[in-house]
């Protein structure tokens, strides 16, 4: 059903909420798992740490999904995820994209709530990925 699940992962408690279910469904459908983080183009961090970071955080990814027998491709890439997440997905060849509804950047946030998490929030990079996304978005929440 789903060759290529892509799963764009920040590093957040939530990221790998969504990492979980995507290595669930790739376990059920025999897909491969794209994890895409996305080192921000412009950091006050060097950009060896972030690269760092980066590599660990899908190399979590990529360990629990052998638990479950699924093959995953890393992606660590230097872009913005707002901007460029829709070309991302394609270039990973995903005919589905899991994501939270919620990423670690808690100031970047579309709600009618200012200033406070509520149900009714989604995260910027997740909600412009469901308005132009080429192909499927589970939203995980």
């Amino acid at each position: 059903m789903f060759d290529v699940i892509c799963v764009p992962v920040d590093g957040s408690d939530y990221g790998y909420e969504a990492a979980d279910v995507a290595i669930e469904l790739a376990s059920k459908f025999s897909s491969k798992i794209a994890a895409v983080h996305v080192l921000e183009e412009f950091s006050l961090n060097s950009y060896e740490s972030e690269e760092n970071s980066g590599d660990a955080i899908l190399a979590k990814i990529t360990k629990k999904a052998a638990e479950f027998n699924v093959e995953v491709v890393e992606h660590l890439l230097t872009a913005d995820a707002l901007r460029d997440m829709k070309f991302i997905v394609k270039q990973t060849g995903a005919d589905l994209v899991v994501i939270h509804a919620l990423g670690s950047d808690n100031e970047r946030f579309v709600s009618f709530d200012e200033n406070n998490i509520s149900d009714h929030q989604i995260g910027s990079v997740s909600e412009r990925l469901l308005r132009t996304s080429d192909v499927p978005v589970l939203l995980v929440k």
